[in-house]
């Protein structure tokens, strides 16, 4: 409803103080402030973590007075906090882990199957919700948007003839041997995968780098930006080697009883590897260090990993993760990573070797996410409004539709601004957690990567390259300067290759429509509106790994279980992936009382037990 009509100057007033530049502002005043606070919190984090080990120790021997113990600390106690204790089904009715029945307190009728409710239909809340309802709870799963899923969403192309093939946005691909709990998941479910035949292309058109780069090609051609920046590439090989040295060094990967262990995300930041210096050195400061050039991070680094994890500002990325990114996408690609080929699309095809996908593209992951919530009560298109704590322990839920549930535990899987809107009473220290999070939006909110449009306009892409592109290339960036000076990545996911099927990924040119998603078109472009399939936005979806980031998620173990609330998503754990989101799921469902769901996968359940760890559950 129209209530009246700004005035021409009270319109320019409020475009001025409410745009992107100022928002940005507001946002990193308060991130300061939240930063100076998070300092003190991670400063007395050894302290704490000390002291929660001393009364899970007393509680060992005389429960009781653990629990007493853990009612007068300030932190949660794993086991001993209110409403931290484990549930378990048994026999339709709740107990404790130990046996023992239920306390009042703890809010569980013994004659009732314990309740819990989920908060956030991500890969994460549906991991904790499959979970929990597999080991006997009662589970109830909310979530905002009209459908879960997400950041993996899915569009529908029109190929004429009535057919239409549904591809996935976001999460297209993963590499199964650092994926290992969502593969074994996959297997669990029966959902099929094929080999994603991914290749990045970069095409720089900026002053002093001008060149191409078939990232999964090792080969420097006439024109390659492996020939324009050679001494960057070798900076940022010496960069990558002497990580993975010192990351080896501080996680015993040269143990003899490592020798077996598969890689590992999870292992840079547990036990020894949280005194790894290079856990809060940024790659960036590391490349420079070394003697690389800001002109190669802005046209080679930046652009090839935006690409990937849909943030556009990498300066903050751990040096502990080179040699992760680069066994998974990598800018150095060797026989064990990559395959350059003659094929029908080019005489010198590539692609990366790593990265698998569902075999039926979008319903694959629609199936993945019906097949989670298939016997829980869902109830999407719903927002939580209040989470509060009752003298009883229960926790009461309030919807946006004025409906009221009791339950005996929450788990939070939505992103951080959220938790801290819905959990009124969460107290200064899990609120101080919440505020320090950065996501990519807290840095480009109106440009970059957080607007995406899904389109069939081919014109897009530099007509020099337009049909090689469109036949192999999985990824399309183009890097230009604008008019003041700035450097854009354009980047254009090329579904019609990243698609593996029914036949989409093997059909020539002109059999299939264009596939393309685009975010930050350069200056002067334009998509023809006829052919836009949809639009989507990346708001509060991706949260830079950043060191700031890293001690607000080692942060989180004091809070975590606190009056039976739990928190997981990808802001939980050191990266943004989701195995790491589905992992996070997994490790709050079994501090409930869930069971470990694929026990008889020794390296998948490693990596469960790591993540347990960072999360100090």
């Amino acid at each position: 409803m129209a209530l009246g009509r700004l005035s021409e100057e009270d319109a320019r007033i409020s475009r001025t103080s409410t745009d992107a530049v100022v928002h940005v502002k507001r946002r990193h005043h308060w991130l300061g402030k939240a930063r100076r606070r998070i300092v003190f919190v991670a400063a007395t984090l050894p302290m704490w973590m000390t002291v929660r080990s001393c009364v899970r120790f007393v509680g060992w021997f005389v429960p009781s007075l653990g629990r007493l113990l853990a009612r007068l600390v300030p932190v949660a106690v794993p086991g001993m906090s209110r409403g931290a204790g484990m549930l378990r089904v048994e026999d339709g009715k709740g107990r404790r882990t130990d046996g023992n029945a239920l306390s009042g307190e703890e809010a569980v009728d013994s004659d009732d199957v314990p309740t819990v409710a989920v908060i956030g239909g991500g890969i994460a809340g549906c991991g904790a919700a499959w979970s929990l309802r597999r080991s006997g709870f009662r589970v109830t799963l909310f979530e905002a948007r009209a459908e879960i899923s997400g950041n993996a969403r899915t569009f529908d192309w029109d190929f004429g003839g009535g057919r239409t093939v549904k591809s996935c946005c976001s999460v297209t691909a993963w590499p199964p041997l650092f994926y290992k709990n969502y593969t074994c998941l996959l297997n669990e479910l029966g959902i099929e995968t094929v080999h994603q035949p991914l290749s990045w292309f970069l095409n720089s058109k900026v002053p002093g780098a001008v060149g191409t780069l078939w990232a999964a090609d090792p080969i420097p051609y006439d024109g390659s930006l492996r020939t324009v920046l050679r001494k960057d590439f070798e900076v940022y090989e010496r960069v990558v080697r002497f990580s993975d040295r010192v990351c080896n060094l501080f996680t015993f990967r040269w143990a003899p009883w490592r020798r077996n262990d598969t890689p590992s995300m999870y292992d840079a930041h547990t036990n020894l590897g949280l005194l790894n210096p290079l856990n809060v050195i940024p790659l960036y400061s590391l490349f420079r260090l070394m003697g690389g050039s800001e002109l190669w991070w802005q046209v080679v680094f930046t652009p090839h990993y935006t690409a990937s994890f849909l943030v556009d500002e990498l300066r903050p990325f751990p040096a502990v993760f080179g040699p992760l990114i680069e066994a998974q996408i990598p800018l150095l690609p060797n026989k064990d990573n990559t395959q350059s080929f003659a094929s029908p699309r080019s005489d010198r095809d590539c692609n990366i070797t790593t990265c698998q996908t569902w075999k039926d593209a979008g319903n694959g992951i629609r199936e993945v996410f019906h097949k989670l919530t298939k016997e829980i009560d869902l109830r999407e298109n719903t927002r939580i409004l209040n989470v509060e704590v009752l003298p009883n322990g229960k926790k009461r839920i309030h919807d946006e539709y004025d409906n009221v549930m009791d339950v005996d535990r929450v788990v939070f899987a939505c992103p951080a601004n959220a938790v801290g809107n819905i959990h009124k009473r969460a107290g200064w220290l899990a609120n101080t957690i919440f505020s320090t999070l950065v996501y990519a939006d807290d840095h480009h909110p109106d440009s970059g990567h957080m607007h995406a449009v899904i389109h069939s306009d081919g014109s897009v892409i530099d007509e020099r390259f337009r049909d090689d592109c469109l036949k192999r290339a999985s990824n399309i960036v183009e890097i230009t300067e604008k008019s003041d000076g700035s450097i854009n990545i354009e980047n254009q996911y090329n579904f019609g290759v990243q698609t593996p099927g029914p036949g989409v990924y093997d059909l020539s040119l002109d059999r299939k429509p264009v596939m393309l998603i685009s975010h930050a078109l350069g200056e002067g472009k334009s998509i023809d509106k006829k052919l836009i399939v949809g639009t989507a936005n990346h708001a509060r979806a991706h949260p830079l790994y950043s060191g700031w980031n890293v001690m607000a998620m080692l942060s989180l173990r004091l809070v975590q279980g606190k009056d039976g609330i739990y928190y997981c998503s990808n802001w939980t754990t050191p990266g943004n992936c989701h195995d790491m989101s589905f992992l996070s799921g997994l490790v709050c469902a079994h501090a409930i009382g869930a069971k470990y769901p694929f026990e008889e996968d020794g390296e998948a359940k490693k990596d469960f037990h790591r993540l347990r760890d960072l999360m100090g559950i």
